[in-house]
């Protein structure tokens, strides 16, 4: 099973956010709007900070060795949704070198973290994934049922079908991937559509 294939939706989270917090949006408002309000010391400080931090977080994306610069970034940053993004990172070069055991661990803790949902929610689908890929099918399904975020429903009901395919459940992984496809709306991919079509009788 791959992974991590192409989903707009795990993305999206991520994109939004750095858009929203993205360095040039940032100078952009210590500098214009310093000079149009006088902000106050606190307020420069704090924009100038997530300034840092969006720089510091572009550094560990690019780094060779993206594990140890990317711990060592979300050691120093907490619970912070830069932190969050930077553990993500890690575990896609975990993944690559198949370390999935650790991979596991950073995802569970991501997802009890206490900032940004939207993040908690890709690394839950990223848990199932990789769940699903060792063969913890039931694990898997666990996770998938505890994700309640309704902006990543369509790729939570393909997985639990792929996950009832893999334990024969061929009925379950029908509805599923139905509810995959109502879910997606005009979004459906090819994949998705092929794999409730192998699963609907011929009539």
């Amino acid at each position: 099973m791959e992974i991590y294939s192409t989903e707009e939706q795990q993305e999206e989270a991520i994109k939004r956010f750095l858009k929203d917090n993205g360095m040039s949006l940032v100078l952009g408002a210590v500098v214009g709007l310093s000079g149009i309000w006088g902000w106050n010391y606190y307020q420069k400080t704090q924009l100038e900070t997530i300034a840092q931090n969006s720089i510091e977080f572009s550094k560990v994306a690019k780094a060779k060795d993206v594990v140890t610069v990317g711990e060592k970034f979300a050691t120093a940053h907490g619970d912070t949704q830069y932190g969050q993004l930077a553990q993500l990172l890690v575990v896609k070069s975990l993944v690559e070198a198949k370390d999935y055991d650790k991979a596991i661990v950073i995802l569970k803790d991501v997802m009890a973290s206490d900032v940004d949902s939207s993040v908690k929610s890709v690394a839950a689908i990223r848990l199932a994934r990789i769940e699903l890929a060792t063969g913890k099918t039931d694990e898997a399904l666990a996770t998938l049922d505890a994700l309640a975020d309704k902006a990543f429903a369509s790729i939570k009901n393909e997985l639990s079908g792929d996950a009832y395919l893999v334990k024969g459940q061929v009925e379950q992984a029908r509805a599923a991937y139905q509810a995959a496809l109502d879910a997606a709306g005009e979004q459906v991919s090819n994949d998705l559509r092929m794999k409730f079509n192998d699963l609907t009788p011929a009539a």
